[in-house]
């Protein structure tokens, strides 16, 4: 997990840094990561917002859209995000301190914050599942599924009729006329 220290950010209106991204493959709730996932944001604080900007490349893996194949998909993500600010002062050590709030403009989402570190996976996942395309084929002429049967037809003719005369629902009317009769 990427964790980012801002505190000094956070405190110094005009300050940016410089940040590498550079971790190992791994998988998220809703990302394979298969790749390492690298590239670079910078943190600037504007005075009333955080911004974060940047982008990074990795591969994923998908499923096929026609035949479920684990299909392994390059991508170039991008982040560019901004999280207000506002000055609460310290009962403990009567001090103003910085710290990133909720509004109406700028949503901070669940586990991006813990004080002054950004745990830069959140952003990370965002952006990939944005950037993942919506449907993915393992090859350009894949054939897919059999609609009756589920084989993937990639790998050779089924034994189902070719002529689409496959109904699933065709036996339907004798369990509802079996039903009414029980």
């Amino acid at each position: 997990m990427l964790r980012l220290e801002l505190s000094e950010i956070m405190r110094t209106v005009g300050m940016h840094q410089r940040y590498g991204i550079d971790e190992a493959p791994y998988a998220d709730e809703d990302v394979e990561f298969i790749s390492p996932v690298r590239g670079t944001v910078t943190v600037t604080n504007s005075g009333r917002l955080i911004l974060v900007r940047g982008g990074f490349d990795t591969t994923i893996e998908l499923a096929c859209s026609r035949c479920l194949m684990d299909v392994r998909q390059p991508i170039r993500a991008e982040i560019e995000e901004q999280y207000s600010l506002a000055e609460v002062v310290s009962a403990t050590y009567h001090d103003v301190m910085p710290v990133i709030v909720q509004d109406e403009e700028n949503e901070v989402p669940v586990g991006l914050f813990e004080g002054t570190v950004m745990n830069l996976s959140v952003l990370i996942r965002q952006a990939a599942i944005l950037a993942t395309p919506w449907s993915v084929l393992c090859r350009e002429d894949c054939q897919g599924l059999c609609p009756a049967c589920g084989k993937d037809k990639n790998l050779g003719d089924c034994q189902c009729a070719p002529d689409g005369t496959y109904r699933p629902f065709a036996a339907l009317p004798e369990l509802f006329h079996k039903a009414a009769s029980d």
